[in-house]
């Protein structure tokens, strides 16, 4: 048996090999037909001809519950305009809030904005809230606050400036 196995085993081998040789050695350049790709003609978008059918519902409901309507005849319904008021409501001015830089705590490692509120320098935390301003998040480079009723970011104050 252990011959039998090895014979077959030296059979799938040399075929193997038979092909691989067969494939590297071949001189055919010729492409196989499927590889081959025919030209397609362009697409004529004006060969599309208008569609004239219409479609005829005339057939009875099934379930008896409304009456045939006949679909040839369009009804156009004017619908009126109605003017809803808008309220416009003006950008709130941010420029009396201005976010200088921040500070560790080294006891609690919490970060501190520091922040000018109409001129006030005042230090916040996360949560903490001073003059209607309520400190969200401290991002180092930005602060997210609230003030009546809205959220802004605001950018560190560039020394530059």
């Amino acid at each position: 048996m252990t011959y039998l196995l090895g014979l077959v085993v030296v059979v799938v081998w040399g075929m193997i090999i038979y092909r691989v040789f067969n494939a590297f050695n071949s001189n055919d350049e010729g492409v196989p037909a499927a590889v081959v790709k025919s030209a397609k003609e362009a697409y004529n978008d004006f060969s599309i001809p208008k569609d004239t059918t219409r479609l005829l519902l005339n057939y009875r409901d099934p379930f008896g519950l409304t009456r045939q309507k006949d679909t040839d005849r369009v009804v156009i319904r004017r619908i009126s305009e109605r003017k809803i008021p808008v309220q416009v409501n003006k950008p709130m001015d941010w420029s009396f809030i201005k976010y200088s830089g921040y500070m560790l705590n080294p006891g609690t490692k919490k970060m501190i904005a520091l922040l000018s509120i109409n001129g006030q320098n005042i230090t916040l935390s996360e949560g903490q809230t001073k003059n209607d301003v309520r400190l969200i998040k401290n991002m180092r480079d930005s602060i997210k606050i609230v003030y009546a009723g809205k959220t802004k970011f605001i950018p560190i104050k560039s020394s530059a400036l």
